[in-house]
């Protein structure tokens, strides 16, 4: 009898430990299944990669198709500087039924926050107990890029091209992109956009102004053309946008001079939007003539300023600036 209930303690013991070791085994798996094969996991690899600029990967992950845009900003230093205003990360699942997974990434976007949600589903099970889960099949954002005034422009660090002035541009979300740009005639300021939204379609438009060098080419030759016009020995300067109407006669030469010359700013605007222009422009110029009086002979000194309007097209070709008077 004895020895027939230590073999009953023995076997309950065997029994024990087995379904000790079943459970652990269980937890084991549901732990695995979680932090090592769970939705959260890829999510949390997805914006590992967008930080990496590695959009190679982070596109597999996020089994997204690349909208019928331009590509130029989906990998390398462009993505890796939309991925560096990412901070403080945090991952969790809002809903799940085994079929589907709802996971919340928090963050914050360039120091504000913000969050995004991916869809999940399962795709596979490996082992027959771990569950691989995929990306519900989305298209990636697309960022329509516009600089009336230019064919290209900086984005994240890179020098894209601008065909006719704008472009779309597909980029990866959650994301900071900064348009900017300098060339030797225009310059933009930077202009930052936000994305974080799947099925936003989201607008950069940079303005282009007149940079130091296209104001200066400008300058001179409005200069050039006046101080041209100002040393004809006429009342009446062909093709000059001053004169000066005097019934009497004249003793010698006519002296003009500018004493105030125009400053139109060049600007964008015309028959088309990306066509640079200047507006009209006052200036004063200085007209000094000895008069003859008709009567008695007798002269006397004139000396009158001149207002004036200054008209002129502008052509901005490459790095040089042509100003033709009208």
């Amino acid at each position: 009898m004895e020895r027939s209930d230590r073999i009953v303690r023995a076997v309950g013991a065997w029994f024990f430990l087995i379904v000790l070791a079943v459970a652990a085994a269980a937890v084991t798996i549901a732990l695995v299944n979680k932090y090592q094969y769970g939705p959260e996991t890829d999510v949390r690899e997805y914006f590992r990669a967008l930080q990496d600029g590695d959009g190679g990967k982070a596109l597999g992950l996020l089994n997204a198709r690349v909208p019928d845009s331009n590509a130029a900003l989906l990998d390398g230093e462009p993505l890796a500087e939309a991925g560096r205003h990412l901070e403080d990360v945090s991952v969790s699942t809002v809903s799940s039924d085994g079929d589907r997974a709802v996971v919340r990434a928090n963050y914050l976007l360039d120091g504000k926050a913000a969050s995004s949600e991916f869809t999940l589903h399962p795709a596979e099970t490996q082992w027959g107990f771990f569950t691989v889960w995929d990306f519900d099949p989305s298209t990636l954002p697309t960022m329509t890029v516009s600089m009336p005034g230019s064919t290209a422009v900086d984005i994240n660090g890179a020098s894209v091209a601008l065909p006719g002035s704008a472009r779309d541009f597909a980029v990866f979300y959650p994301g900071i992109y900064t348009g900017s740009y300098s060339s030797p005639m225009i310059t933009a300021d930077a202009t930052e956009v936000a994305v974080s939204d799947e099925d936003a379609r989201t607008t950069m438009k940079l303005t282009a102004v007149p940079s130091e060098q296209l104001k200066q080419q400008v300058a001179r030759q409005i200069h050039a053309r006046l101080d041209s016009c100002a040393s004809k020995d006429s009342r009446y300067p062909a093709g000059c946008p001053f004169s000066y109407d005097f019934p009497g006669r004249i003793q010698g030469r006519v002296s003009w001079s500018i004493t105030d010359y125009p400053t139109p700013r060049p600007r964008l605007g015309g028959p088309r939007a990306d066509q640079w222009s200047l507006p009209d422009a006052g200036g004063t110029a200085h007209i000094e003539f000895t008069a003859v009086d008709l009567y008695d002979g007798r002269t006397s000194k004139v000396s009158r300023d001149v207002p004036f309007t200054f008209s002129a097209d502008l052509e901005v070709t490459g790095d040089r600036a042509t100003v033709t008077p009208k």
